[in-house]
């Protein structure tokens, strides 16, 4: 058996190497014709050229498919740009029967689409919205499905923008819903709301807008720093002459997956906890050492306009008047 010192071990493994090379720039070329197929069929002139050839038939079936799913995709971009959240009737496929099958089976879908800083959409988001019975017949809807992230708080905006009887802010804290109404029914009196479903759509769109602005934020930071990952994993190092090695900076990250918070590590042990909110400024700095709290640096990184995508500079000036 071969030890792992062998020749021909090491000569295997450097093969091995070489092959992943060679498949990952192959997948790369294959991404970027796909890349430049799309881009050149979805042109405005390539589009009027192929309307203005066809104009007049019946049916489009010499058209290539490729050309046919170009023009498809340059109309879905134009309306998510239009329109990044748009609604739609939609069917459930397995209603509840013990809750009538034929009230609950027809729904409300909500669709949200958000762009990247890359120009791509992401996968879309989805909000499934049920019709409930109110009192004196009023019609109201209650969140049936949805595949917004968890830590978004659905149910708090539920709760304050599509309040349902017995499932308003109070009765939700004190217990489940109808059941704390029907023996607190003092609670209900004079606090009943209107329902505000585009309020409730605008603010699940500006939570997930929020979270991809974040995202974006600490790509773009690894990108000047010179440092590789993705969000919530650990970074790796590339490149030489970086950003990251005139700063001291070790790595960038967040720590968890809503990346509200980043981690700042320094080459000198000292470590930063940023909290970046939703409008895309750091609004507080925690910076620890060996010598305690770096207050100077803490107000740095705070400083300024505040924001995240500044970040770098504040930082940059700091470390040239500390002459570090």
């Amino acid at each position: 058996m071969n030890s792992p010192t062998d020749p021909a071990t090491s000569m295997d493994q450097d093969l091995d190497a070489e092959i992943s090379s060679i498949r990952t720039e192959i997948r790369n070329l294959q991404k970027h014709r796909r890349f430049l197929s799309t881009s050149l069929l979805s042109s405005t002139h390539i589009q009027d050229r192929l309307q203005s050839q066809h104009r007049g038939q019946n049916s489009n079936k010499d058209i290539s498919p490729l050309v046919d799913a170009a023009g498809k995709h340059a109309a879905t971009n134009f309306h998510r740009i239009g329109f990044s959240t748009t609604a739609f009737p939609f069917k459930d496929p397995s209603p509840n029967p013990s809750q009538g099958s034929a009230g609950n089976a027809n729904l409300l879908g909500v669709r949200v689409d958000v762009c990247g800083r890359d120009g791509r959409y992401a996968q879309p988001y989805y909000v499934l919205l049920k019709k409930v019975a109110g009192k004196e017949k009023e019609k109201r809807v209650r969140v049936h499905r949805h595949t917004i992230p968890a830590f978004i708080s659905l149910d708090k905006l539920e709760r304050v923008y599509l309040p349902c009887p017995g499932l308003s802010m109070d009765t939700a804290e004190d217990g489940d819903g109808d059941d704390a109404a029907m023996m607190k029914p003092w609670k209900e009196k004079g606090r009943r709301r209107k329902q505000d479903l585009r309020g409730f759509v605008r603010e699940v769109r500006r939570e997930l807008v929020a979270w991809q602005m974040r995202r974006d934020a600490l790509d773009f930071l690894k990108e000047r720093l010179g440092l590789e990952g993705s969000v919530g994993d650990t970074t790796v190092q590339q490149g030489e002459g970086r950003l990251a090695d005139s700063l001291g900076i070790a790595s960038l990250s967040s720590t968890a997956l809503d990346a509200r918070y980043f981690r700042l590590q320094w080459e000198d042990g000292r470590l930063g906890l940023l909290r970046v909110s939703n409008a895309g400024t750091v609004d507080r700095a925690v910076v620890m050492g060996d010598a305690g709290r770096n207050k100077g640096l803490e107000l740095a990184l705070t400083g300024g306009d505040g924001r995240v995508e500044s970040l770098l500079d504040r930082l940059t000036e700091w470390s040239s008047r500390r002459g570090t």
